[in-house]
Formats: structure tokens, C-alpha cells, sequence
């Protein structure tokens, strides 16, 4: 296969692996038992904590467990973990999920929020490209309770396609977790920049 790359909104991803638009889903995309039912996944090849983009000059930048967003208006991405979870914050003023990082990012900035829930990378992305974001990680126990389905990601493709799964896991079975962080963190340092 060439590589090319297209560019899908989230709610269209699976769609367009379903209609055979696109070959494969690589989008951080966790296999849910809802979305196994309308596509297949390969083995997972990442796996990330849930952390909070905030403001560097918020006084949320400090806070090292859920309950100090007490108060906070906090949103996730539509149609994904990050939105489910937001309820478990207690006193969270939670927010209608929003269709993007982006449009989160610009929320909160100007003010309209003060902290978006997504994994890891993001948050590194998010502040290598605004010098006015940071993120909040949590220790184990003050953080978002979630499955190991919900953080883990894998490459969506379409169903009876089991000759494409089996060739993407054999080449995940030859790459370390060690390796996988590795890549994850060039890909999110090298990744153009997106206010």
C-alpha cells in the first residue's frame, strides 16, 4: 500500500473505514465494545493516562488530583472518554462536549473554560504550541477512573479485513512498548503546530 493521509473529522472515522473511503483508522482511537461492533481493531499499540489542559496562569496549574477542579469548567471531546469522564469531578461545572481539541483549546484560552480532559500527547502538543497552556497529570488514585480499554488505542479497519489486522499486528508484535513511547513522543514533538 502507498501511505496517503486524510484528514476526517472524528464522527466521520469510522464511517469512512466502514464505506471503504480510507483503509485505516490511526487516530488515537480506543476499541470500545460499541465501536468492535461496527469495526474491527488491531492489537493496541499505545496506551495513555487522562490529564487536563489548563492554563499556566490558572490557578488549576497546581492542582495534582481531581478534586481540586472543584468548581471548574471542564469539558471533554464529543462522541469520546474524554467527555464521559468529566462527571467525576465533584462540583465540576461540566461542560457541553466540544468537537475538537482545537475548539477546546480556543475555549481555553479566551477564558470560556478553564480546563479540556484528553490523553497525554495532547496535553504535550497542546503546550509546545501555546506557551500560555500546561497540563495536569495525576498519581495513581487522584485521577480519572477508566478502563484499560478506555486509554488504550489501536488502528480501526474495516470488517473482514483480517489479511491488513494480521499483517498491522505482526509489525506491532516487533515493537517494545519502550519503542512505541518513543515514537509516541517524536510524533507529538515533530507534528505541525495547530493554535
Amino acid at each position: 500500500m502507498e501511505l496517503e493521509i486524510v484528514k476526517i473529522a472524528w464522527d466521520g472515522l469510522s464511517p469512512a473505514v466502514e464505506s471503504g473511503s480510507i483503509d485505516l483508522i490511526i487516530a488515537g482511537m480506543s476499541p470500545t465494545a460499541e465501536r468492535k461492533e461496527a469495526i474491527d481493531f488491531t492489537d493496541n499499540y499505545y496506551k495513555s493516562n487522562l490529564i487536563i489542559v489548563v492554563r499556566k496562569d490558572s490557578p488549576y496549574a497546581a492542582a495534582s488530583s481531581l478534586a481540586d477542579f472543584a468548581g471548574a469548567k471542564i469539558v471533554g471531546q464529543q462522541g469520546t472518554v474524554h467527555a464521559d469522564v468529566v462527571s467525576q469531578i465533584d462540583g465540576v461545572i461540566e461542560q457541553d462536549p466540544m468537537s475538537d481539541f482545537s475548539a477546546m483549546r480556543v475555549a481555553l484560552q479566551s477564558g470560556a473554560l478553564d480546563g479540556y480532559v484528553s490523553e497525554k500527547p495532547e496535553g504535550v502538543s497542546a503546550s509546545a504550541a501555546n506557551a500560555d497552556l500546561t497540563y495536569v497529570e495525576f498519581e495513581e488514585g487522584a485521577g480519572f477512573e477508566v478502563s484499560d480499554e478506555d486509554v488504550t488505542v489501536a488502528c480501526g479497519i474495516a470488517k473482514g479485513r483480517e489479511d491488513l489486522v494480521s499483517q498491522i499486528n505482526e509489525i506491532l508484535a516487533g515493537i517494545s512498548e519502550e519503542e512505541r513511547d518513543t515514537l509516541m513522543s517524536e510524533a507529538t514533538a515533530n507534528q505541525p503546530v495547530m493554535n
